[in-house]
């Protein structure tokens, strides 16, 4: 139960900053202005249901992946922290004001989920915890935290409106550069845990 718990609150640390849902606000009533309050709370739903299945599908399958082309666990982490970096300062460089799209109607699995919820950041995030850990209930917490994040990305999205109104773009905008330091954070964290699982590979090998 420990290593459930444990996981869960992990993945569910690491995932909502990148996911970063109260940031897409407003690029969400931007894509689906066209559609009614019923559409759109499909569109917010479809799109968590497809973030859990793109994130479960790479905790699981991921390693695979990496095993198949010969890349390692320090590679994968190091390769991640600079992707997740990279998704962090753009969000801390980036405004979060009323974005225009020209797509419009079934919008819940692009742009939706991929990228704007499960982007290459949150992708990099899940290899890296998959490849940390081999306790099935670790897994277990995964998945839960990846549901959990995706529930409340549902929850904010299908609020847009009250969102946006309560808060303000400007308050959209600090609450996202929030998320993005932490985010750096992550990025910084993957990074180092790259950079020492090299060497200590490269110890033991010699």
């Amino acid at each position: 139960m420990e290593h459930f718990l444990k996981s869960a609150v992990v993945a569910t640390a690491a995932l909502f900053p990148i996911v970063n849902p109260i940031g897409i606000v407003p690029t969400f009533l931007s894509m689906t202005r066209e559609l009614d309050e019923a559409a759109r709370r499909r569109q917010a739903l479809k799109g968590a249901v497809a973030t859990i299945a793109i994130l479960t599908v790479f905790l699981f399958f991921g390693r695979f992946v990496l095993d198949f082309f010969g890349i390692s666990l320090a590679a994968i982490e190091f390769v991640g922290g600079l992707i997740v970096g990279y998704v962090g300062w753009q969000m801390l460089s980036q405004s979060a004001g009323v974005q225009t799209s020209e797509e419009e109607g079934e919008v819940y699995f692009s742009p939706l989920a991929f990228p704007l919820l499960a982007g290459p950041g949150a992708l990099a995030v899940v290899m890296g915890l998959a490849n940390r850990h081999d306790h099935w209930l670790d897994f277990t917490g995964f998945v839960f935290g990846i549901v959990l994040v995706a529930a409340i990305s549902y929850l904010i999205l299908d609020h847009a409106h009250g969102v946006l109104t309560r808060m303000g773009p400007k308050g959209v905008d600090v609450v996202s550069r929030i998320l993005a330091l932490i985010v750096l954070a992550i990025a910084a964290e993957l990074v180092f845990h790259g950079v020492a699982d090299h060497f200590v590979l490269e110890t033991a090998e010699h």
